[in-house]
């Protein structure tokens, strides 16, 4: 069984590694997971190499974070554009800081992980957005 990781959130396009587990098969992580690290330092003869199917179409959840001026409608337009950039939105986050900036995280589907840089160049576009970059959990 293979599996992708939670903590790092592998997409096509990303370089991943295979971690062969105890109980459930195989975890694909990125390379650059932090968990990777650990692992690689007390387990290395666990790993191998693995690579994306060429062509396989999946749906995987990609999340961001989008840093901004907050203002009245910016949620609404950040959501705005990241429907018309065909993505389905699962979740969203808004906290915002005494300085008045607007912390927002969605989590959302991608079929083609090549899109995700044109999905976040189009956000950055919005009115007040300073910053829009791709989370993982570690």
């Amino acid at each position: 069984m293979v599996k992708l990781a939670r903590c790092c959130a592998p997409v096509p396009g990303d370089e991943i590694v295979g971690f062969i587990t105890k109980a459930s098969g195989v975890s694909i992580h990125r390379v650059d997971c932090t968990n990777v690290d650990d692992l690689q330092r007390t387990q290395p003869e666990r790993f191998l190499p693995v690579s994306w199917t060429p062509g396989a179409v999946t749906l995987f959840l990609v999340n961001i974070q989008v840093e901004a001026l907050d203002r009245a409608r910016l949620l609404s337009d950040i959501t705005k554009m990241l429907s018309d950039s065909q993505v389905n939105i699962l979740s969203a986050s808004v906290t915002t800081t005494r300085d008045r900036v607007a912390i927002s995280r969605f989590t959302f589907e991608m079929a083609d992980a090549t899109h995700l840089e044109d999905v976040l160049r189009a956000v950055r576009t919005v009115d007040g957005v300073y910053d829009v970059y791709r989370i993982t959990n570690n």
